[in-house]
């Protein structure tokens, strides 16, 4: 038996926090079990479906999103946005030491992956852009494209050690996709026709439902989506590469030349 007492071994805030959590967790559980239970949950998503006409959008799940919780989705951009800054700012902070640092280190790539990634490149980036304009007609859009053409970039700066991201255009990508993103919304809320954010002021007939050039303004805004999101994203890794690639030279730099 230790001769600690029990109120030095066991925390008193701890443990009720323990046993908050505890009683959220069955509260929110219990409500959650006890939902849906009269046949009511599936009301909301009937009721979407039956209007999903009125966008011509082939694809239902690109009508909520982009369309009738499309400031939500305005948030959900915002985010990302601010993650994007905030790595950015983390990464970018320069020393006395990084500076001094030269700027390629270790062994050379394999010829094979850097022939194979830029081979690669263009077809992942077709892939992207497919998905983002297809977005109002099949499974995918601005979200999953924009992360196929940062994944694009991301194997390209991984392998080919002549390629560089350049911040400055990704930047001016970002901004042009983030304004027009909010423009389209305002010009949705302020004409007579929708007075909603991100309104469909476009013309969208229904009989033009399955075609490309369809659903009005919702393929323009999933294009704007996925240009941000894949500028965001491809900044995000680029950040993290350049700073991981310094830390490696440093320690190349710093590491004792045999004797």
């Amino acid at each position: 038996m230790t001769a600690v007492p029990l109120r030095k071994r066991v925390r008193v805030k701890t443990l009720l926090l323990v046993l908050l959590c505890g009683w959220l967790f069955a509260v929110h559980l219990g409500l959650l079990l006890q939902y849906g239970l009269d046949g009511q949950s599936a009301s909301m998503g009937d009721a979407l479906l039956a209007r999903n006409a009125e966008t011509a959008s082939a694809n239902a799940v690109t009508s909520v999103v982009v369309s009738y919780r499309g400031f939500d989705t305005l948030g959900e951009v915002t985010v990302l946005f601010l993650a994007a800054t905030g790595i950015g700012l983390f990464f970018g902070r320069r020393d006395r030491r990084d500076s001094e640092v030269p700027e390629t280190a270790g062994s050379p790539p394999n010829e094979m992956m850097v022939t194979g990634v830029r081979l690669l490149f263009p077809v992942l980036i077709l892939l992207g852009v497919y998905v983002v304009v297809h977005g109002h007609l099949s499974p995918g859009g601005g979200f999953q494209g924009g992360v196929i053409i940062a994944t694009a970039f991301f194997l390209r700066l991984l392998a080919d050690p002549d390629f560089r991201l350049s911040h400055t255009r990704v930047g001016l990508l970002e901004s042009l996709s983030g304004s027009g993103f909010v423009i389209m919304g305002l010009l949705g809320l302020s004409l007579a026709g929708t007075a909603t954010f991100l309104g469909n002021f476009l013309p969208h007939p229904v009989a033009d439902m399955g075609r490309l050039l369809s659903a009005g303004v919702i393929p323009i805004i999933y294009c704007l989506v996925g240009v941000k999101v894949g500028a965001e994203v491809a900044a995000i890794f680029g950040d993290m590469l350049e700073r991981g690639g310094e830390h490696e030279a440093a320690q190349v730099k710093d590491k004792p030349e045999a004797e």
